[in-house]
């Protein structure tokens, strides 16, 4: 009997409590979607404004890098900022101004093109994959040519910075595979067995 009272009494506090935490609309779905429109206004920041503030960004780095300007980088660049330079090392902020400084890096040319930029939908980071042509050296070898580069971007307190960077060189299209005049036999052709010994 004692069995049954409980499991009676946990049935029903069970459904006290699957009811006070349910629904709070009260099954009211009249301003369901006009709420949705309007959240999903109030959160949506302009995607739009914040492309146009990375690439103006990209192009003060840019003309800071062909100058090797280190003071106008280290406004663009985070404090957090890491770099994985084009030999595969990595530089730190700090590295990456002390060798503009230096001369480690040295730059004659200094350009971006073709720049993908996506904004995270909440409006305060970003991914940018563009094409980098340059001219210059690094610790004394040439660099000219062009490169793929992955940026990552956040807006801080005091405006956007780049938070990292990546570089791969573009290399040439390979060339096709050239045909020879004569029929090529089949990779899995089956060949015939050589001559018997008498």
């Amino acid at each position: 009997m004692k069995k049954i009272l409980f499991v009676t009494m946990a049935i029903a506090i069970t459904t006290v409590l699957m009811a006070a935490c349910g629904d709070q609309g009260g099954g009211n779905t009249a301003n369901k979607p006009a709420n949705a429109a309007n959240n999903a206004n109030a959160a949506a920041p302009n995607n739009a404004a914040a492309e146009a503030e990375v690439k103006k960004l990209m192009d003060a780095a840019a003309a800071a890098l062909a100058k090797n300007d280190a003071d106008a980088m280290d406004k663009i660049y985070n404090d957090n900022y890491m770099l994985v330079n084009i030999d595969g090392s990595v530089q730190t902020k700090a590295e990456r101004l002390a060798a503009l400084r230096s001369g480690d890096a040295k730059y004659t040319a200094f350009s971006y093109s073709d720049a993908n930029i996506r904004v995270k939908p909440e409006g305060d980071a970003a991914i940018v994959i563009a094409k980098l042509s340059m001219k210059g050296t690094m610790k004394g070898k040439p660099v000219d040519g062009d490169y793929r580069v992955t940026q990552v971007y956040g807006k801080t307190k005091d405006g956007w910075k780049q938070i990292s960077a990546q570089a791969t060189k573009i290399e040439a299209a390979a060339e096709p595979a050239k045909t020879e005049d004569k029929k090529a036999e089949p990779v899995n052709a089956a060949k015939p067995a050589p001559p018997a010994n008498k």
